[in-house]
């Protein structure tokens, strides 16, 4: 029996690893990371009692810790995920086996399921959900300690007792809108007390509140804290805030409320197991697409061949009872719902992917009643059917899901490379307007964070944690604050305190994939064809003076951002504009060379223009002439090529002749 449960658990495990480890070394920071890890790296881990201190206080005691294990490396954030995602997966097992010890086969289809669900999009963001995942581990247990507490007698039944409430408070202090799972605990209690006894309503009510009230703790105390002692000093979750809205507006944010909650509820019961396959499933290159339908296939044919092998030899379901129908519907349709309760009053919907998060206190009534259906079709191969088709668009899902991180994230590494081959170091106080080829720029952390974690590592001022360069999104805000010369802008991000400087813009970017990263020069500015528009309005404003290019070249950390890539075109390309910007025409010459030698050269036109004015510079006519096919089947680049070329001094003037007749022609 003991081998049994240890194989159970070995096959967890197994599946675990196929849904989320295939790009678990291909993950790095994202979003909220940028401000939290640079805050631990500058001011240390203890700073995450600040970081937290506005909303959450209690996610400092997993983070602090972790900083401190971790070093911020990403790797082992993301193997913990899949071990606390695993972890809860068995936990709510053994909280299943309380309530139906005999219903095993059910049991371990819910917990598979919640295991796969792919309506939580996040497992690739693992060190920000850390605390989402604890506390979803830490609500299971506390419930699961509940029922032992039940069973039990003297002192374990104390014992059990201050073990739930302890696992209660817990999971609480990292997500406030974790409460329903204390209206799931009301359920659960409910369930027993309606198993046990018949007869009079009223009295079982009243026994449901007797057995509920030492647990009432939980909510209790921590409502009591969060409502009349801590100081809540984000908007997003300040309850008065949220429910403010209900007082100012009651018609309108009851009808939010109600569609709200419609959304949701389609969305964790139904739509998880669709709409993020539909979206992200088949967004990929056709080669990542046939993997995905792989690891799918793969996905589906080991929880078939696990669930066939531990409980029936032969049958992979078997008839439900009905009394766990009834009772695992019930408690599912009142799991999903009261799971929805405190979402919904946030003013929050669950959506894909940006608020998938929202749906994981409901996600497992969810899968409950959808497991209860799966026992009502009335052949076993539709059931085998149905769960195959279950766990095939959770397994697509979650690898499609972890490529585009793991792209987006090899995106991001190439780029702050290219710039720190670039530039060698930063004026403390320039202000970076980014542009990344995909997934786009939301907040300027993005931005700022990898910037500060290459050239401003350590703690700037010893009273408050500082960025020293800052950043700015590349839109028409930007534009319309440049256009006015304003100067330092305050913005306090969380923790991180940034001036942002609309007269010290340094704009960077990446206009496509084939692309190297390009730093406009505003007294000169050069532009890809691909660039953005609002590059092309911000570009006069971009100043390179804020590049030291006499400083010691600062080195990517290799713990966030890897080993130093191999020197492809990009690197000979950054250390020719460098090189420009020092007035070293013989460098970029050498350069070229070994570009040349290492069979690379520009795919984006507008990148051979370091390289076209080291030509002039020297009188180097013949590579001119090389140059020029390339050039010329890009009318917007030659135009800028001759205008660049002819505005050069004291070229000679066979050199003056070629630019004439070979890049200022008119077609």
């Amino acid at each position: 029996m003991r081998l049994q449960r240890l194989l159970l658990v070995i096959f967890f495990v197994v599946l675990g690893g196929i849904l989320y480890l295939p790009f678990a070394t291909q993950f790095g920071y994202y979003n909220d990371d940028w401000y939290s890890m640079y805050a631990a790296r500058v001011a240390g881990p203890d700073i995450f009692h600040e970081v937290y201190a506005i909303d959450r206080p209690g996610r400092a005691y997993v983070m602090e810790p972790l900083y401190i294990l971790f070093q911020g490396i990403p790797l082992y954030y993301n193997l913990l995920a899949v071990a606390l995602r695993v972890g809860g997966a068995l936990v709510l097992l053994w909280l299943l086996k309380l309530l139906w010890p005999r219903q095993q086969t059910q049991n371990s289809v819910v917990a598979l399921l919640f295991l796969a669900y792919p309506g939580f999009l996040n497992m690739p963001n693992a060190i920000d959900f850390q605390s989402h995942l604890i506390g979803i581990l830490l609500a299971f247990l506390s419930l699961a300690l509940m029922l032992k507490a039940f069973g039990a007698a003297g002192i374990k039944k104390w014992l059990f007792y201050a073990a739930s409430l302890l696992t209660g408070l817990a999971y609480l202090s990292q997500m406030e809108y974790y409460i329903g799972f204390e209206f799931v605990r009301v359920c659960i209690i409910a369930l027993i007390v309606l198993r046990a006894t018949k007869g009079i309503l009223l009295p079982r009510i009243l026994r449901v509140v007797q057995l509920w009230m030492p647990y009432a703790l939980v909510p209790g105390l921590y409502l009591l804290w969060r409502i009349f002692l801590f100081d809540n000093q984000r908007k997003t979750t300040d309850l008065a805030t949220q429910l403010g809205q209900l007082l100012s507006e009651p018609a309108l944010t009851l009808y939010n409320w109600f569609f709200g909650f419609v959304q949701s509820f389609l969305n964790v019961l139904l739509l998880a197991w669709a709409v993020p396959l539909s979206d992200i499933g088949f967004s990929l290159p056709i080669s990542d697409v046939l993997k995905a339908i792989l690891i799918g296939l793969f996905a589906a044919g080991l929880g078939i061949a696990g669930l066939w092998y531990f409980f029936k030899k032969g049958k992979v379901v078997e008839d439900a009872p009905s009394d766990w129908q009834r009772e695992a519907f019930w408690l599912g349709l009142a799991w999903l719902i009261v799971g929805l309760i405190a979402v919904v009053m946030a003013n929050r919907a669950i959506t894909f992917p940006e608020y998938s998060r929202y749906g994981m206190v409901s996600a497992a009534g969810a899968i409950l009643l959808l497991v209860v259906l799966l026992f009502q079709i009335p052949q076993q191969r539709f059931q085998v059917g149905f769960l195959s088709f279950l766990l095939f668009s959770a397994g697509m899902t979650h690898y499609a899901n972890g490529a585009i991180h793991a792209v987006y994230w090899s995106d991001l590494r190439s780029f702050w490379w290219q710039v720190s081959w670039r530039i060698p170091q930063l004026e403390q106080g320039a202000t970076i307007v980014g542009y990344y080829p995909r997934g786009g720029i939301k907040e300027s952390s993005s931005v700022w964070g990898p910037a500060n974690q290459i050239y401003y590592p350590t703690r700037i001022d010893p009273e408050k944690v500082q960025a020293g360069v800052h950043a700015a999104l590349l839109n028409h805000d930007t534009v319309l604050r440049a256009f006015n010369g304003e100067r330092q802008v305050y913005r306090k991000e969380i923790i991180v305190e940034t001036y942002r400087n609309y007269r010290r813009l340094l704009l960077a970017i990446q206009p496509a994939t084939q692309s190297c990263v390009q730093v406009i020069d505003g007294s000169a500015p050069e532009y890809s064809a691909n660039a953005p528009d609002t590059a092309l309005l911000l570009g006069s404003y971009s100043k390179i003076d804020d590049i030291l290019v006499d400083e010691p070249a600062q080195t990517p950390p290799d713990f966030l951002f890897g080993s130093e890539p191999a020197h492809d075109w990009c690197y000979y390309y950054q250390k020719a504009s460098l090189a420009r910007q020092r007035g070293e025409w013989d460098e970029i010459i050498d350069l070229y060379e070994q570009s040349r030698a290492g069979g690379f050269s520009a795919r984006d036109p507008i990148e051979w223009m370091p390289f076209l004015q080291a030509f002039a510079h020297t009188g180097n006519s013949e590579y001119l002439e090389e140059l020029s096919p390339s050039i010329m089947n890009v009318p917007y680049v030659s135009q800028q090529v001759c205008h660049s070329l002819k505005n050069l001094s004291s070229l000679a003037s066979d050199v003056t002749e070629i630019i004439d007749e070979t890049y200022c022609l008119q077609p």
